[in-house]
C-alpha cells in the first residue's frame, strides 16, 4: 500500500511540475517578477514557488501579456502610485493567492493563503467533520 501512495504522490507532483512549466520559455524572468510583486502585495517574504508558477500560468491564459506589466506594477506599488489598471491587476493577484482561484479555475486549495488567517482555530475543510449536524453538538 505504501508503494501505491508513493506512486500517486509522484504522479501528482509530476502533474504539478508540468502545469507550472507550461510556457517555460517565459517563466524565468516573468516568474521572478510575479513572485516579487506577490511578496509586495501579500507582505510575505516566503511564498511557494510552485504555486506561484501555477497561478502565473492561469493568469496568463486570458491575458497573454500579463507578465509584461509586472515590472511597472512593482514600481507603482513601491511608489504607491497605482493607476486603475494596475490596481485591478494587483487585486487579481491577491485574489489568486488568497482564494486559490483564477477566474473560475481552481489552481490550488490547500495552499491558498486564506487558510493561514484562521489556521490557529480552523482546519482546511475537504470532508465533513462528522455526521450531518456534527457541529451543533456540545464538544464535551
Amino acid at each position: 500500500m505504501g508503494a501505491t501512495v508513493a506512486a500517486l504522490v509522484a504522479a501528482a507532483t509530476t502533474d504539478l511540475v508540468a502545469l507550472s512549466s507550461s510556457g517555460a520559455e517565459v517563466q524565468g524572468a516573468a516568474l521572478d517578477s510575479f513572485m516579487a510583486v506577490s511578496r509586495l502585495l501579500t507582505g510575505r517574504s516566503q511564498l511557494d514557488g510552485v504555486v506561484g508558477a501555477r497561478l502565473l500560468v492561469a493568469l496568463e491564459k486570458n491575458a497573454p501579456d500579463f507578465a509584461s506589466g509586472l515590472p511597472q506594477l512593482a514600481i507603482a506599488l513601491k511608489a504607491e502610485t497605482l493607476d486603475a489598471t494596475q490596481e485591478a491587476t494587483a487585486l487579481k493577484i491577491m485574489q489568486a493567492w488568497y482564494v486559490g482561484m483564477v477566474d473560475k479555475t481552481v489552481v490550488t486549495y490547500e495552499q491558498a493563503l486564506m487558510f493561514d488567517a484562521v489556521s490557529d482555530n480552523l482546519s482546511i475543510r475537504s470532508y465533513a467533520g462528522g455526521a450531518p449536524g456534527f457541529w451543533a453538538k456540545d464538544p464535551t
